[in-house]
């Protein structure tokens, strides 16, 4: 399965992102969440990593076309996203990113640092 990591300051960001996600649709069921769209494409958020792991997306980051410099996430909180479609990957972080309270961003795979609401299907590496 491919992922990349939701991430935010916010400390009340778990519960905020099992806030959105049942807004918009998801099945939200003790630490994870399921979307399923219209051709049964689906993704899943598991619940906030333990801060030991930090280092699986906080180590070498790089700032996503478009963004000046990589935020300083040193204190975040992160949720792991899987997904094999970048295309819903993109749309529905952007639609999740929107309902939470305070910003989020979006590691992938290469380590690239993407605002959560302007993540690009085509180049994102889940």
């Amino acid at each position: 399965m491919k992922a990349a990591y939701l991430v935010s300051t916010s400390s009340s960001f778990e519960d905020d992102v099992w806030r959105a996600a049942a807004a918009l649709g998801a099945v939200v069921d003790g630490p994870y969440a399921q979307y399923r769209d219209e051709q049964n494409h689906y993704l899943t958020i598991f619940g906030a990593l333990d801060p030991r792991h930090a280092h699986d997306w906080r180590d070498d980051l790089a700032a996503s076309p478009g963004l000046d410099d990589v935020p300083d996430l040193s204190t975040a909180l992160a949720v792991s996203v899987e997904c094999r479609w970048e295309d819903l990957f993109a749309a529905w972080i952007a639609r999740l990113a929107a309902r939470l309270p305070e910003a989020a961003w979006v590691v992938d795979g290469d380590g690239v640092v993407w605002p959560a609401a302007g993540v690009d299907p085509k180049t994102v590496r889940l």
